[in-house]
This record gives C-alpha cells, sequence and structure tokens, in this order.
C-alpha cells in the first residue's frame, strides 16, 4: 500500500487558540497566543496497510493482538508571524475501551518519524515492514509485505519517545532560522491486546513560546478535549 503524507489538513478536528495558566504570564505582558489546527487522525488496519498490494496472508507479530497504523495531523502558526515558538510536544494518550483490562493492553508498537534532525531532506520515503517496524529510505519489491509512505517533513527537528508505552509523544523543535510553522504528519502502530475491546485515544499539543517576559507554555483548552478525541477501530 502506498500512503501519500499531505502537505496540509484537510479535515480539521480543532482549530483555535491555546491557553496558558493565568499565573505564568504578567498581566501587562502581550496577548501574543499561538493558533493551532489539529487534523482528525486517520486510522488503517494493519492487515490492510500490508497485504493490499500483495494479496498476501500478514500475521500479526504478537498472537491476540490487533494493530492499526495511524497518522496524527497538526498546522502550527508563529503568533504575530514571529520565530517565537521553542517547542511544541504532541502527546497520544491510549486507553483499553474496555474498562476491566490492564493498562498495558494498548499502546505504541512503533513511531515514526523516530529521529529527525535539520540536516535530513525535507522529503523521503518510508517502509512499515511485517513486524510493524518503520524503516527509512528502505524499499520493498512488487510481492512483498509492505506500507510504503511518502513523507514530506516541514518542522526542522522531530523526535518520537516512549515507544511501547501508552502515552508516545512526539517533540517538534525549530532550528536556527528554520521556525516551527507549517503543518507536520506523525504516524503510529497501535497494539490493542484482545482484552482491551480496541482503544479510546486522545490528542494533547503542548507548545512553549519565548516572550520577552520568558518562555511560556500553552496547551489546548478544556473546549477542545471533545474534537481531539477518538476510538479505535
Amino acid at each position: 500500500m502506498d500512503i501519500i503524507t499531505p502537505t496540509g489538513i484537510t479535515s480539521v478536528a480543532w482549530e483555535g487558540e491555546l491557553v496558558t495558566p493565568a499565573v505564568t504570564m504578567s498581566p501587562k505582558a502581550p496577548r501574543v497566543i499561538p493558533v493551532i489546527t489539529i487534523g482528525k487522525p486517520e486510522i488503517w488496519p494493519a492487515a490492510r496497510a500490508l497485504e493490499i498490494e500483495t494479496g498476501k496472508k500478514w500475521t500479526p507479530p504478537l498472537g491476540r493482538t490487533d494493530f492499526w497504523l495511524v497518522r496524527l495531523a497538526c498546522t502550527l502558526r508563529e503568533p504575530g508571524g514571529l520565530p517565537t515558538l521553542t517547542e511544541a510536544v504532541q502527546t497520544l494518550y491510549l486507553r483499553p475501551r474496555n474498562s476491566n483490562a490492564d493498562a498495558g493492553a494498548v499502546y505504541a508498537h512503533s513511531l515514526f518519524p523516530d529521529r529527525l534532525t535539520a540536516e535530513d531532506k525535507s522529503e523521503f520515503s518510508a517502509t512499515l515492514g511485517p513486524e510493524l517496524k518503520f524503516g527509512k529510505d528502505v524499499s520493498y519489491k512488487i510481492g512483498e509485505l509492505g506500507a510504503k509512505i511518502e513523507y514530506r517533513k516541514v518542522f526542522p527537528v522531530v523526535q518520537s519517545f516512549d515507544v511501547g508505552t501508552a502515552t508516545p509523544y512526539w517533540v517538534f523543535r525549530p532550528h536556527a532560522t528554520n521556525p516551527l510553522d507549517g503543518s507536520q504528519c506523525v504516524y503510529a502502530v497501535v497494539g490493542a491486546q484482545a482484552t482491551a475491546g480496541g482503544a479510546r485515544a486522545s490528542i494533547e499539543l503542548v507548545v512553549t513560546s519565548q516572550t520577552r517576559f520568558g518562555p511560556v507554555r500553552f496547551g489546548l483548552p478544556e473546549e477542545a478535549q471533545a474534537h481531539t478525541s477518538f476510538t479505535i477501530p
């Protein structure tokens, strides 16, 4: 299966200004607040992603566990058009749909990108193999199991953390004159054991902006929570 990473968000889950606790900012501080857009997550069953081009039967790497490929997208806009954003952290929170299942029954099996630096080229291909691990600039031949992902890097530095847990996250950072501005997609393979009954998920985004009063952290308002939660499948 060939997956083309979009250059922008076509289906919006939530869009608006971020918020910050009043105690973190002086009353005299200018009201320059980041505006973000979070796209609706896109989900493919792992079997569909790997088998659709080959017709071969795919065997999951772990028995009695279901897997899905999930794509998350966000757009950051520099407040006031000035390069003041110093970091953005996008977290995917996972939990079982079955409340009686163990907390570890749902987790991120693998994440992409793992690590991209300012020196990496902006456009390249990645492959999701039968073991549900991502490989950068690795191709698969006709007749082999695999999903090819055409990827475009927008943010200068991207790194993922906490693979194998229910709270994986990606950190986006600027580099030199390249600001955190534009739309970026990331991917996760989510696994859910049979007892989980699928997964409940939510997206959190925390952005740090450098002001003349010091760094200020902004997060999603409470109203956004209903729009950034979803279920798998």
